[in-house]
């Protein structure tokens, strides 16, 4: 499947692709990202993902090298045909073996661009099962999107060997956080909780889209603390992410949710969501 990477404006394949072993973002995990993905080959609710970096930015102090229009041009430059998969990468740049950042000229901005991969739709009509992973959500600096992963990448090797769609992370006193890479939801009599920012969860983009167009639907809206055995309680469960929109969750750890499928307010709000992409698409052409 083709692949495109621009690093610092230079477009090329990924076996071209060289960044220094001196780049602070490979030695220290000194660097940010976003993920966002495009719909008729235009990235979508790019204004939102480029707000949250450059919050992401100023968390760590680091001076991004592209403005927003910049950043737009650059990645529509290495956008591919078809719908993508795009993720900015944005390090400190090349330093000397420390840790101190005073010692790095100049920030390396990468962007790799690869064929989106949808689940398949059997994934929407059947739902997913997910597990509660060992691995805890820290507090700290969760709202900035770093390069320091490893929890993702332990949460997600444990969801595999449970052949699971998704893992749960929890807070230190067993409050529901957010998936590896998605947020989460309860629905119980009709209402929505999701668990809050000061549970460790990343805001997801397509977090507030969708909490949006629940409040305009009428239906409660809850951002508030649930302890993991609610989920034994939960009426419905979902997940939302960039790339994966609104997926239901009808097991955890194996143990049904609700009557095991799909819920109503799940599936209404997948259904809107989509309706909205259009809409949400005309706001982009718009500036």
């Amino acid at each position: 499947m083709p692949t495109h990477i621009n690093i610092n404006g230079v477009i090329t394949a990924p076996e071209d692709a060289r960044i220094s072993v001196l780049d602070h973002g490979l030695l220290f995990g000194d660097s940010i990202y976003e993920v966002l993905r495009t719909y008729q080959g235009k990235p979508f609710l790019f204004s939102r993902h480029f707000a949250r970096l450059e919050h992401s930015a100023n968390g760590i102090a680091l001076q991004l090298p592209w403005n927003k229009s910049e950043t737009l041009e650059q990645i529509s430059r290495t956008l591919i045909p078809g719908e993508c998969r795009i993720r900015m990468v944005f390090t400190r740049g090349v330093g000397e073996l420390t840790p101190d950042s005073e010692t790095c000229a100049d920030p390396t901005a990468i962007i790799i661009v690869v064929p989106l991969v949808a689940p398949p739709e059997s994934v929407y009509a059947d739902g997913v099962n997910v597990v509660i992973s060992s691995v805890r959500r820290s507090g700290r600096h969760a709202d900035i999107k770093t390069g320091s992963l490893i929890h993702q990448v332990l949460a997600l090797r444990e969801a595999k060997s449970k052949v699971a769609f998704e893992a749960i992370l929890l807070t230190a006193d067993n409050q529901l956080s957010d998936g590896i890479t998605s947020n989460i939801y309860l629905v119980q009599n009709g209402t929505i909780t999701t668990p809050p920012h000061d549970a460790g969860i990343v805001d997801g983009i397509t977090r507030g889209v969708v909490l949006d167009l629940a409040r305009k639907m009428g239906i409660r809206v809850v951002e508030g603390f649930s302890h993991v055995t609610q989920t034994k309680r939960a009426d419905e469960m979902f997940l939302t992410s960039t790339g994966r929109e609104v997926v239901p969750i009808t097991r955890v750890d194996g143990k049904p949710v609700g009557n095991g499928r799909p819920g109503p307010i799940t599936t209404r709000l997948l259904e809107a969501y989509r309706a909205a992409v259009p809409s949400l698409l005309e706001l982009l052409e718009e500036g």
